[in-house]
C-alpha cells in the first residue's frame, strides 16, 4: 500500500495509513470545480477575546525567512536519494503521492516557494505580490495579480520563461479534456485572463478575490511543451514515466535515464543558472527505490544512499540503531485527530449529542496515547494549525482541549450523569432503555488500532461502550460512488460516530474551508465534500467566508484567530486534536544545505543548493 499526498483541492488533506509507511493520504478530489464564496462583510469574534493569545501583529511577516544557503565549498559529486515507493508521475498537477512531489521538486520551479520556517520567497518571480506592495489590486469583486518574472530565464530546452507560460498553464488546467487533476480547478476557474505575452510582467485577472493566489501556479509549466501533447492524454503522455527525458523542466536537475520501479537518474539543468544565478552544485542525483520502508532503512545502514525519506515517528523503533546525528527530525504539518460525526450523534442522541461529545473529549487521555510504543516520540497538540504558520494563535479552551491538560473522567461522568444517563448492571450508561454505545472507526495501521483500543478502555471508565472497527483505506476513504462506499466506516457517507485519521494542516489558511464550512458536507450532489463531521456553525462559516473573499492577509489572520478561538471553545464538537507527527530524514554527514520542509514542498524544495563534501 502506498503513501498518499496531502491536498484535497486547496484544503487540508485527509491522511490515511499505509502498510509499512509513514503518513498516507486519502484519495484526493480530482474533478471538483467548487469555488469558495467572496463574502467579505462578516462580523468576527475579536481575535483576542475568549481565550489567551497574542494580538494580531501590526505588520504580518509573510516573507522574512531566516533560510540562507551556505555557498558550496565543493562543486560536483553524486548523491543517492532513498525512497521506498516509486512515483506514478512527476507532474505535480497529477501528483497523488508524496514520492511524486519529491521527484518533481527536483525538476520544476514555482513562482514562489515556501521555506521550512513557513515564509513565502520568490523563485521564478522577483517578489511576492501583495496588496501592501501593490502586486495585488482589487477590481470590483475581483482582483489583478501582477507577477514580475526574473529576466532572461530559460527552460531546459533553452526556450524562454515568460508570461505566455502562465497563460498556457492556466488554459491547460481548465481544458475540458484535462482529467485527474489532484487539486481540481479551484482558483484557476476564477482567472479570466493573463496579460504579458512574451514579457516578464504578467497580470492575472481574477473575477473573484481568491486568497490562495500565491501558490496557485505551482509549478509553472512550459507553453511550448504543453502544445505538443493532446490534453486528453496528458496524464500519461506529458512527462511520461517511461520517457522522462523528453520532458521540459525548470528545476535544477533533469532526468537523464530511468529504470522503471528501480531508479531515476538526474543531471544538472544547464539553464537553471538563468533562474538561480548559479549552476546546480551536484553533478548527479540518483533516486533509488526500495519498495519497502524497512528495506530502505537497512539500505541507509549499509551505506547505499545519502538521504532517506518518507519516514515519521511511527518508524522510530526501526531507526533506533541509526546515530541521532544522522537523523533530521522536524515537527510535521500532519496531525492525528478524532473527527466526531455530528449528524450521527444528533440522530442517536438528540440534544444529548453535545454533552456526550464534551464528555468524550474530557475522558480521552491524550497524554497516554502519545506514550503508546507504536505512536512514537510526539507531544499532545491543542490546535490544528502548525505553530510556525504566520496565522497561528496559541489557544486555551475547555472540554479536553487547552493546555494539553490531563484527562478528567470524573467531570466527564458528571456531565453524562447530569444529562440523565445512569449506569446499568453491565457498567455502561443507559437512558430511556438505550445504551450509550458508539462506533469508533479507523484504518488498519496498528498504531491507530492500538490508539482506539486504548480509547475504548478510557471510555468504559465513564460508562460509554465503544466498538472499534479497523477498515482498509479503500473503505474508509472511498469516494461517494465507489463500490462499497456505503459500508461501515466510510467517511463521506458518514457511516461512523468517531473516526481517527490524519489531516495535513495546509500553509494556505483557506485550507480548512472544505473541511469545516457547512456548504461542504458530502451529499449525493456534492460527493467530494470534505466536511466529514457534518458541522454547521455560523461563526465558523463566516470566518472562512471572510478568508475566501479577502486578499488582505491581516484580515485573513484575524479570521484565522477567530477560528482558532472557536476550535478551543466548547463549540468545537467536531474534532479533537491528538498530536502533530514528526517528519524524519536519514542524512549522510557529507550532504550540506539540507533543511527538510514540513509543507507540500517537501525535502527537495532547495535541492539546487545541496552540495557534498
Amino acid at each position: 500500500m502506498r503513501k498518499r499526498l496531502m491536498g484535497i483541492l486547496v484544503v487540508s488533506a485527509i491522511v490515511a495509513g499505509a502498510c509499512g509507511s509513514s503518513t498516507t493520504s486519502a484519495p484526493t478530489t480530482t474533478t471538483s470545480t467548487t469555488s469558495a464564496p467572496t463574502t467579505t462583510t462578516t462580523a468576527l469574534e475579536s481575535p483576542s477575546s475568549g481565550t489567551s493569545g497574542a494580538p494580531i501583529p501590526a505588520a504580518l511577516d509573510l516573507t522574512g525567512t531566516t533560510y540562507e544557503a551556505a555557498l558550496a565549498q565543493k562543486q560536483g559529486g553524486k548523491i543517492t536519494l532513498g525512497e521506498w515507493q516509486y512515483p506514478d508521475t512527476v507532474n505535480p498537477y497529477y501528483a497523488m503521492y508524496e514520492t511524486d512531489i519529491e521527484a518533481s521538486d527536483s525538476m520544476f520551479s514555482n513562482l514562489v516557494d515556501v521555506t521550512p520556517d513557513l515564509k513565502y520567497v520568490p523563485d521564478l518571480a522577483t517578489s511576492v505580490p501583495t496588496l501592501a506592495n501593490g502586486g495585488v489590486v482589487l477590481k470590483g469583486g475581483g482582483m489583478d495579480v501582477t507577477w514580475k518574472l526574473k529576466p532572461n530565464m530559460q527552460w531546459s530546452d533553452s526556450s524562454p520563461i515568460n508570461c505566455d507560460d502562465i497563460k498556457a498553464t492556466w488554459m491547460w488546467v481548465l481544458n475540458k479534456d484535462n482529467s485527474g487533476l489532484a487539486e481540481g480547478t479551484v482558483g484557476w476557474q476564477d482567472v479570466t485572463g493573463v496579460d504579458g505575452g512574451g514579457g516578464n510582467t504578467c497580470v492575472m485577472h481574477f473575477d473573484k478575490i481568491y486568497e490562495g493566489y500565491l501558490t496557485l501556479v505551482s509549478p509553472l509549466l512550459p507553453a511550448r511543451y504543453l502544445t505538443v501533447i493532446p490534453v486528453k492524454t496528458a496524464k500519461t503522455k506529458l512527462y511520461p514515466m517511461d520517457n522522462l527525458v523528453k520532458g521540459v523542466y525548470s528545476g535544477p536537475y533533469v532526468p537523464s535515464s530511468v529504470t522503471p520501479h528501480a531508479s531515476i537518474t538526474l543531471k544538472p539543468n544547464p539553464y537553471w543558472q538563468t533562474i538561480s544565478g548559479h549552476a546546480p552544485w551536484l553533478s548527479s542525483v540518483v533516486w533509488k527505490y526500495y519498495g519497502d520502508v524497512n528495506t530502505m532503512i537497512d539500505g541507509f545502514t549499509n551505506g547505499e544512499y545519502d538521504l532517506g525519506q518518507d519516514l515519521d515517528n511511527t518508524n522510530d523503533p526501526a531507526l533506533a540503531s541509526i546515530p541521532a546525528a544522522q537523523r533530521v527530525v522536524h515537527d510535521s504539518s500532519t496531525y492525528e485527530q478524532l473527527t466526531f460525526n455530528n449528524a450521527s450523534f444528533a440522530t442517536k442522541f438528540g440534544s444529548d449529542a453535545g454533552p456526550i461529545i464534551s464528555a468524550i473529549k474530557l475522558a480521552t487521555d491524550r497524554q497516554a496515547i502519545t506514550k503508546l510504543p507504536l505512536v512514537g516520540n510526539v507531544s499532545v497538540t491543542d490546535n490544528f494549525v502548525s505553530p510556525q504558520a504566520w496565522y497561528y494563535k496559541a489557544i486555551g479552551g475547555v472540554n479536553g482541549i487547552g493546555g494539553t491538560a490531563a484527562a478528567d473522567p470524573t467531570t466527564a461522568y458528571t456531565i453524562l450523569s447530569n444529562a440523565g444517563w445512569t449506569r446499568g448492571p453491565d457498567g455502561y450508561l443507559a437512558k430511556d432503555g438505550k445504551t450509550l454505545q458508539l462506533n469508533y472507526c479507523t484504518t488498519t495501521r496498528q498504531f491507530r488500532v492500538d490508539t482506539l483500543n486504548l480509547m475504548a478502555a478510557q471510555m468504559k471508565q465513564i460508562g460509554i461502550k465503544v466498538n472499534v472497527s479497523a477498515k482498509l483505506d479503500s473503505a474508509v476513504f472511498a469516494y461517494w460512488t465507489a463500490p462499497g462506499a456505503d459500508t461501515t466506516c466510510n467517511l463521506r457517507h458518514g457511516n461512523f460516530d468517531v473516526a481517527e485519521f490524519s489531516y495535513v494542516s495546509r500553509f494556505d489558511p483557506l485550507g480548512g474551508y472544505r473541511i469545516y464550512h457547512s456548504t461542504q458536507i458530502p451529499t449525493q450532489t456534492l460527493p467530494d465534500g470534505e466536511n466529514l463531521s457534518r458541522i454547521k456553525i455560523s461563526a465558523l462559516d463566516s470566518a472562512y467566508d471572510t478568508i475566501a473573499g479577502s486578499a488582505d492577509f491581516t484580515t485573513v489572520a484575524q479570521a484565522m484567530y477567530s477560528i482558532q478561538n472557536l476550535y478551543g471553545s466548547d463549540q468545537n464538537t467536531y474534532q479533537l486534536p491528538l498530536y502533530f507527527r514528526q517528519d524524519i530524514w536519514l542524512v549522510s554527514p557529507k550532504l550540506h544545505n539540507f533543511t527538510g520542509n514540513q509543507t507540500s514542498s517537501g525535502a527537495e524544495w532547495n535541492i539546487g543548493d545541496w552540495w557534498v563534501g
